[in-house]
């Protein structure tokens, strides 16, 4: 079931279009491992854009270490994205790696920030993965979560499911696993399935030889309405399916996430590559 919330109109368009960047952003370098497999290290900077205009900058930086992965994705409006609300957002995991298993999530904090409120997400998982601890806050007082409880159950943070499709999409480009996989993912405030499928190589934007294609589907579960033009709802129609295009060579670095039948976006593309060349520090 999924629930609509009171939303004005012209700052919900940039909030929506953040929330798709939440969810997709670190599908890039995710998709798109280096020669180390999963595991390797992320540091990137991404643009979206809606119409041609940029509307919001991004920074992911995925840091391994033993036993364990920290991720963070710090995105940040600018122009008259910007101007109209600045909106900033950051989410944080730290997540570990249990032998033979999928990455699993310890815990996720997110800090969403606009020009009028700030908002707060605390969880908290315990030793199965489950959670065990949820906290809201709104201008710094506790709200009670949204989304029913058994809506929960199974769920992971935004970013430890990007960090479980790393495992997967080597493997499904290979014949090695099922083409398509589905992530429940809960980030404290909205539930939806994140679907990604393998749909095989395509030709280079650029030009330069093939890349991966992958075609994702967001299925809203709690939290959405019709306006949310990304989002599929069970008894609504079904939006265009994202596309992710990884390049196939050159440490398959990602390339773009894009929908092929919306001329005006939003687009998100690579900027930097920040293991490759100096970037100044996310956020």
């Amino acid at each position: 079931m999924s629930q609509s919330l009171p939303r004005s109109s012209a700052p919900v368009h940039h909030r929506r279009m953040l929330l798709v960047a939440a969810l997709l952003v670190g599908l890039l370098p995710s998709a798109a491992p280096r020669a180390g497999g999963s595991g390797a290290p992320v540091d990137a900077r991404y643009a979206i854009e809606v119409a041609g205009i940029r509307v919001a900058e991004l920074a992911l930086t995925v840091t391994p270490g033993e036993g364990g992965v920290a991720s963070r994705l710090v995105m940040q409006s600018v122009g008259l994205a910007a101007a109209w609300s600045g909106a900033r957002s950051e989410l944080a995991t730290v997540m570990r790696r249990p032998e033979g298993g999928p990455p699993a999530p310890v815990r996720f904090e997110a800090v969403h920030t606009k020009r009028d409120r700030e908002r707060e997400v605390r969880i908290r998982y315990g030793g199965d993965g489950a959670i065990a601890g949820l906290a809201l806050t709104s201008q710094g007082r506790p709200r009670p979560p949204e989304v029913p409880e058994e809506l929960r159950v199974g769920t992971v943070d935004p970013l430890t499911a990007f960090e479980r499709l790393r495992d997967w999409l080597p493997l499904a480009a290979a014949g090695e696993a099922e083409r398509e996989i589905t992530l429940p993912v809960f980030d404290g405030r909205k539930r939806v399935d994140l679907e990604a499928r393998y749909v095989g190589r395509a030709p280079h934007p650029e030009g330069r030889g093939e890349a991966h294609e992958l075609s994702v589907r967001l299925i809203g579960r709690y939290g959405f309405d019709s306006d949310d033009r990304f989002i599929e709802l069970p008894d609504g129609d079904r939006p265009a399916p994202l596309r992710v295009l990884v390049d196939t060579t050159n440490g398959t670095i990602p390339l773009r996430i894009d929908v092929p039948d919306r001329r005006t976006g939003p687009v998100i593309t690579l900027l930097r590559d920040c293991l490759s060349e100096r970037c100044p520090p996310p956020g």
